[in-house]
């Protein structure tokens, strides 16, 4: 890793070193970052006209983020780039001198894009010097994420957090003067990006594992154990019929692809409504669709049922295209209740799960059991009933008894 050496640094710089020193203590976010640290630069004579800033994040669909910088146009690319396999990766992308540092673990590269000296050694420097630019040049900075095997966490390349390239349209390029300054400022960059991309990181992957509403109260400082609050919501307890029998004769492997199928079917239809998953519970999930005020309950419950239907009929879908692939399927089972519920943290003293608790959601569980006995695959509560409203097409079932709950409960499923 490059150390800055600030001990020479010229008087123009030192507003540039302590604007990043403070917006990194602010928690700025990665893209008021890199357009401030670019107006900031140009402002103390470093003649940029196009920078790109790569940073590696740890999320579980995005490998990293890019922004792109103009002088004439500001922040005119902001890129999530997705993990994909070595195979798959975009032609541009394997064609790229960033690529090349991050594969050779280089950590500087300079190219005279218009001086007798370029090369073009790459494509998109000639494209590049097309445009009129005169000189590029990247730095690639470590964030120090590594496994235990000391490869990257978040790439399969080795120790890279953050890869940056700056170009110039002045005649001759960069100087060695501007070149020197870069090499000294564009750490401290790197530094502040670090602690933006902690930040963000620790919400995602939060979110990732617990909810977004859960995520947000816990990185809000609902942390200790025990300390939770009352609410009413409505609970979306879910369930793969057959799933053991099928994890008896399945490999390890396509038993945990087959699992992420159906979980495809369920999570996006949740979220759509407005509901969180809070839990996946083998083969089932806890989802939650809280009555917090911004919808009316009625609102509410029909979202739910809704995002209920949806993940069925998409259930329908992959077992369709499953049979037709010859592999097994299975039928999803959801039970759909409404009541209050404990919304917090419980666990062993340093060891935390942030979830809902009471008798609400064991009810909603229970239910789910009747769905095999009633051949259904969706069943309701009728306290689930008094907020959808009788205009949900659901009918009365009966009533029924729930394992370890004492009264007898009304039942409703979808007419058929």
């Amino acid at each position: 890793m490059m150390i800055p050496n600030t001990e020479h640094m010229p008087a123009s710089d030192i507003p540039v070193a302590m604007w990043l020193v403070k917006a990194g203590l602010d928690d700025v976010a990665p893209e008021t970052l890199v357009t401030g640290f670019c107006s900031h630069v140009v402002t103390a004579g470093i003649p940029l006209q196009r920078v790109f800033v790569g940073m590696a994040t740890l999320h579980p669909l995005l490998r990293a983020r890019g922004y792109t910088w103009t002088q004439t146009g500001g922040l005119i690319g902001n890129e999530a780039m997705p993990h994909r396999d070595p195979d798959d990766e975009p032609e541009a992308w394997v064609a790229s001198p960033l690529r090349h540092m991050l594969a050779k673990e280089v950590p500087e590269l300079h190219r005279p894009l218009t001086r007798p000296e370029a090369i073009g050694d790459f494509p998109v420097l000639k494209e590049f010097a097309e445009q009129g630019l005169t000189d590029w040049f990247a730095m690639a900075h470590s964030f120090g994420w590594t496994f235990e095997n000391g490869r990257h966490v978040t790439d399969r390349y080795a120790g890279i957090g953050m890869i940056s390239s700056f170009t110039t349209m002045r005649a001759g390029g960069f100087s060695e003067d501007h070149l020197t300054r870069l090499r000294r400022l564009v750490p401290l960059l790197a530094l502040a990006v670090k602690a933006a991309m902690l930040t963000q990181m620790s919400r995602d992957l939060t979110a990732a594992y617990i909810g977004g509403d859960a995520a947000h109260r816990v990185l809000n400082g609902a942390i200790r154990r025990g300390q939770a609050e009352r609410i009413e919501a409505v609970i979306l307890y879910a369930d793969l019929r057959g799933f053991t029998a099928l994890a008896d004769r399945l490999a390890i492997e396509p038993l945990v692809e087959t699992l992420n199928a159906y979980f495809d079917c369920l999570g996006p239809a949740i979220e759509a409504g407005g509901g969180q998953v809070l839990k996946f519970l083998g083969d089932g999930l806890l989802a939650s669709f809280q009555l917090d005020g911004r919808r009316s309950p009625q609102e509410v419950g029909t979202a739910a049922l809704r995002a209920a239907r949806a993940a069925l009929d998409a259930v329908q879908a992959l077992n369709a295209d499953r049979s037709a692939a010859g592999l097994p399927v299975l039928a999803l089972d959801i039970a759909l209740h409404e009541g209050l519920v404990m919304y917090g943290n419980v666990g062993t003293g340093a060891r935390l799960d942030f979830t809902l608790i009471g008798p609400t959601v064991n009810e909603a569980s229970r239910l789910e059991n009747l769905c095999t006995a009633l051949d259904r695959n969706l069943l309701a509560s009728e306290t689930f009933m008094r907020i959808a409203g009788s205009g949900a097409g659901l009918v009365s079932l009966g009533r029924h008894a729930l394992r370890g709950v004492a009264e007898m409960r009304e039942v409703f499923g979808l007419a058929q």
